[in-house]
């Protein structure tokens, strides 16, 4: 069926593969204390720094070269471009609610992801009410002094678009 020539360069890969997951050899699973940091990170301090346009806070929260991702845009690189981004598209709204809920944390060493969903609604006066629900994937770096930077940021809606109240 397989070759011995393929069957151990089949073996390589998957040696390989398993080597490469869950960060460096040795690297120890996230502690119950990390993983508390990062959904601090996610669920409380991100979402309370967008809900009150708090860009210097949430500029803390990222590494200098983060990249965020976001649903019919182009990927933005750098923290100064991210917040340029977010304060201009963000700044301007009454956003009413922002949550955001971690629904697996994972990781090794001083690299780890989250996953989760979000719900955000808006309110413009004299127009409906806007909402929007979907899902994230961060991807999160330890940095010397402890704390967990955002290095990756992935957000993306359920529904093609916001839905608007009463239409």
């Amino acid at each position: 069926m397989f070759s011995p020539k393929a069957l151990t360069a089949l073996l390589a890969v998957v040696i390989a593969s398993a080597a490469c997951y869950g960060g460096s050899p040795g690297s120890a699973p996230l502690s119950a204390e990390d993983a508390a940091a990062i959904r601090q990170v996610m669920e409380q301090d991100f979402t309370q720094f967008m809900m009150t346009d708090d860009w210097e806070n949430l500029g803390g929260l990222m590494k200098e070269d983060a990249v965020i991702m976001v649903f019919g845009e182009p990927e933005a690189k750098g923290k100064a471009v991210i917040l340029e981004a977010l304060e201009r598209n963000w700044g301007p709204l009454n956003m009413t609610k922002f949550d955001q809920a971690s629904t697996m944390i994972d990781g090794r060493g001083d690299l780890a992801y989250a996953r989760g969903t979000y719900s955000l609604a808006v309110e413009i006066e004299g127009a409906p009410r806007i909402t929007d629900e979907g899902k994230y994937l961060v991807i999160l770096e330890k940095q010397p002094d402890g704390t967990w930077l955002l290095s990756t940021i992935n957000y993306s809606r359920n529904a093609a678009k916001p839905a608007v109240e009463g239409m």
